[in-house]
């Protein structure tokens, strides 16, 4: 019997040796791809049931105290939607349907104030002429557009305005945003204090869907970031110009602004998101501002600047406005320069290098400067140079269509002028367009929608179409309409601290409105501040006449009278902006100036006791104070508010030199020599110093 031989098989085990092969760092590595693969499989599975990451449906870092819609039930019409009231102060009154009737297109037209369709309203701006113009284009549909702007909302507003719109069946959303990025101070007051990386890995999670799910598994909130990190803002705009008396409140924040510009990418990327989540399109229109035209609301000098770097720039600063008024261009070109390379990021003097440049048609060079300015601006209520560029860049990566109105608007100043700095041609301020322009721009977004076939159209807009829309929008709107329209922006300006600007806005309403009080007394401010007094005076007292308990045109007429010598007309206005005001420092200091100035002294007296009262802490109060006692003859006290005036101001020459008179009076001859010296190193050219120090030293 034969035996098959037994077959030595090697073992299924590996040898030790081979074992050792697989080394830690594989261990990890296998691990990491395993862990990776297994949250791709996830991702792809949530995203097949329509769970999209948190970031695209929620803002990572600011949410919102309240949630009053824009959009309610109409009382008087339950089937139809209407602007609530409580949103009236920012928003146009719209209506439309509940349910969207077959046929229809509904387009919601979101933004800030150009959008609104400030300084006039909705039937001016771009929405009213798409509202117009779509129906001529393309009948064969039922066209809804409703201007859903709202005045001073930037883009994380926008943001939570499309979140509402998105259960409203939109076919298209425009949004033109990016002029008041800045606005709102406190928006980032505590994303400030994150740590970089806890804000990058916050924001990296934020675009997972496995983040999104988990957060709605454990802390409840549906499509939600966690509050934790978030600043929760007012429902409702908080400027920071609202806290202040214009853009001085503002400071240089270079980090700030970095976060400000991320976080408007990450919003316009949000809004597509939520609008594709519903079916709905989306345009993207960059922002366009006045450049030429428009000073910045706010220069600020670099960091760091000695006491002579400073002198330095200040005297090529001076010298070159000096040399441009003089038309001496390249003088003055020149003298910029200087200044430039001192302090490169003073915001006025690059808009004033750019007004130079443009007159010398150095057109690149000007439309930079004027670029310049507007990125220097530390108050900046323009679209900075990085806000269209972002624009571009999320409509590029997204596949969005973009109606590239900065660009539109230069190469339309470029053909017309020879130059694409735009300016008061097409803004009426710094950033609202006029009626014209919002023309310009419902057009190119119509042939916008025409190119990407949301519109079939019947005709292109042309030139017989656009001028029949143009008649009708600007018959809409009545002499006064506009003429209250231009005094509102004038006063909006003026607040901002854009005298000149306002002024000439005011001058233009008072052509419509001769009896406006408001208007004049802007106005007059205006005229007075380039040379033509005698009318300013008669706007002011025009203004009384028509409104006699208006305390700023008594202020600003008594105070233009004062400067024509006319103390009783001007002591009468004085007088009775005490009665309206009686907390007034100032009215009650007038009133005491003006009869120190009629030498009666007494009468002056109770007056600057009163405006001390109010204010006791200003050295002008406390020298007037005293030089009214001196002249009583009342030493003594006045001497003690001669040394508060110079404790309160150090550098007063004025005061030092009078205090050290009465004290060399009062026989305290080594304290006024004191006085006499400090007043000779303010002003070392000052005669009567010198000449009462000799006296003092005797």
């Amino acid at each position: 019997m034969s035996h098959n031989p037994i077959v030595a098989r090697p073992s299924r085990l590996p040898p030790a040796e081979m074992k050792s092969r697989l080394s830690l760092r594989k261990k990890l590595v296998y691990s990491f791809i395993t862990t990776l693969l297994f949250f791709a499989v996830l991702e792809s599975g949530l995203a097949l049931v329509g769970i999209e990451p948190a970031i695209d449906t929620s803002d990572p870092f600011v949410g919102f105290e309240g949630s009053s819609p824009l959009f309610v039930v109409d009382s008087a019409d339950p089937s139809r939607m209407v602007t609530a009231t409580d949103k009236l102060a920012y928003f146009n009154k719209q209506s439309f349907s509940r349910r969207k009737a077959d046929g229809t297109r509904r387009v919601f037209c979101l933004g800030g104030s150009t959008t609104y369709g400030r300084p006039y309203d909705d039937a001016t701006s771009f929405v009213g002429w798409l509202r117009e113009l779509l129906p001529r284009v393309a009948p064969d549909s039922n066209w809804e557009v409703i201007n859903a702007g709202g005045v001073s909302y930037a883009s994380y507003r926008v943001a939570r305005v499309v979140e509402e719109l998105t259960k409203s069946e939109p076919d298209l959303l425009i949004v033109y945003t990016g002029q008041n990025e800045f606005l709102e101070e406190r928006t980032y007051r505590d994303v400030r204090d994150l740590s970089p990386l806890r804000r990058h890995i916050t924001t990296a999670l934020a675009r997972t869907r496995t983040f999104t799910l988990a957060q709605r598994l454990l802390v409840g909130q549906s499509k939600r970031v966690p509050n934790g990190d978030r600043f929760q803002m007012p429902d409702e705009v908080d400027a920071v110009l609202d806290h202040s008396v214009g853009p001085t409140d503002y400071e240089r924040d270079d980090e700030q602004r970095r976060r400000i510009l991320e976080h408007f990418e990450s919003n316009l990327a949000r809004i597509v998101h939520l609008a594709r989540g519903v079916g709905s399109q989306v345009v993207l229109i960059t922002p366009a501002s006045n450049l030429k035209d428009c000073a910045p609301f706010k220069s600020q000098h670099v960091d760091g600047l000695s006491a002579q770097q400073l002198a330095d720039w200040t005297e090529s600063y001076d010298l070159a406005r000096r040399l441009d008024r003089e038309d001496k261009l390249e003088n003055s070109l020149s003298a910029y320069l200087r200044a430039e390379q001192i302090d490169p990021r003073f915001a006025e003097l690059h808009w004033r290098t750019g007004r130079v440049l443009l007159k010398l048609k150095r057109y690149d060079d000007a439309q930079a400067a004027f670029n310049s300015a507007v990125n220097q601006d530390v108050c900046p209520l323009r679209a900075i140079s990085e806000i269209p560029q972002i624009t571009r860049r999320v409509a590029e990566r997204l596949n969005v269509p973009v109606v590239d109105f900065e660009q539109l608007i230069g190469q339309q100043c470029r053909q017309q002028f020879g130059h694409s700095s735009a300016g008061e041609e097409f803004f009426l301020d710094h950033v609202h367009p006029t009626i014209a322009t919002n023309g310009q721009l419902a057009t190119a977004i119509v042939r916008r929608l025409i190119e990407m076939g949301f519109v079939e159209a019947r005709w292109a807009p042309n030139s017989k179409m656009l001028d029949e829309v143009a008649r009708q929008i600007e018959s809409g709107i009545d002499a006064r309409q506009h003429a209250i329209a231009l005094r509102n922006l004038a006063k909006v300006l003026n607040w901002a601290g854009k005298h000149l600007e306002a002024g000439s806005l005011a001058m233009r309403a008072v052509q419509e409105m001769p009896d406006d009080p408001e208007s004049l007394v802007l106005s007059a401010a205006y005229l007075n501040e380039t040379g033509r007094v005698d009318d300013a005076i008669e706007h002011y007292r025009r203004a009384l006449r028509h409104r006699p308990d208006y305390a700023d045109a008594h202020q600003m007429l008594g105070a233009a009278l004062v400067d024509r010598g006319e103390l009783n007309e001007a002591l009468a206005h004085f007088t009775a902006l005490a009665k309206l005001r009686p907390d007034d420092a100032h009215a009650w200091q007038m009133l005491g100036a003006i009869h120190a100035e009629q030498r009666r002294f007494d009468e002056a007296l109770p007056n600057y006791k009163k405006a001390l009262a109010r204010k006791p802490d200003d050295a002008n109060i406390h020298y007037n104070l005293a030089n009214a006692l001196g002249h009583l003859g009342r030493r003594v006290e006045a001497i003690e508010h001669y040394r508060r005036a110079v404790a309160i101001s150090p550098d007063d020459a004025d005061a030092h030199n009078n205090l050290g008179v009465m004290l060399m009076q009062e026989g305290h001859m080594n304290e006024a020599a004191e006085h006499f010296r400090h007043v000779l190193r303010i002003r070392p050219d000052d005669k009567m110093a010198r000449a009462n120090l000799s006296e003092a030293e005797k």
